[in-house]
């Protein structure tokens, strides 16, 4: 089951399966968001897994800059995620290169991102996406 706040895309991962990734994309004044999300609990990462692959697809469809770009997988229970961010080493084109994750730690940013998610309304995004 996917975050509230994503909407559903369908991708292939990196085997050339057909897969589901939740997904909202929020463009801001200096930095753009990238929200992702699995459709079900997994033992490790599915996004983390698939990201380049991914990632390749979301800069087909999306207006995604890398040098703007702060990727935030939410993982847990919808009602109450735990907010994981993603960083590149650095961007060869659209491929990132030595992805990492790290748990999001401060609790001023795990509430900024939660209101980040709570204030965004599918007709915005949608504005976004197509702009």
């Amino acid at each position: 089951m996917f975050h509230p706040a994503v909407e559903t895309f369908s991708m292939t991962n990196r085997l050339g399966q057909p897969v589901d990734l939740g997904v909202r994309f929020l463009p801001g004044e200096h930095r753009d968001t990238l929200f992702v999300s699995a459709p079900r609990q997994q033992a490790s990462s599915f996004f983390g897994k698939n990201a380049e692959s991914f990632l390749k697809q979301l800069m087909d469809c999306l207006p995604l800059k890398p040098s703007r770009l702060h990727i935030i997988e939410l993982r847990g229970e919808p009602t109450a995620p735990e907010f994981w961010r993603w960083r590149a080493a650095e961007w060869v084109g659209t491929s990132p290169v030595a992805l990492s994750a790290e748990p999001v730690a401060t609790s001023g940013l795990r509430a900024s991102l939660e209101t980040l998610l709570a204030d965004c309304s599918p007709t915005e995004v949608m504005r976004a996406e197509a702009g």
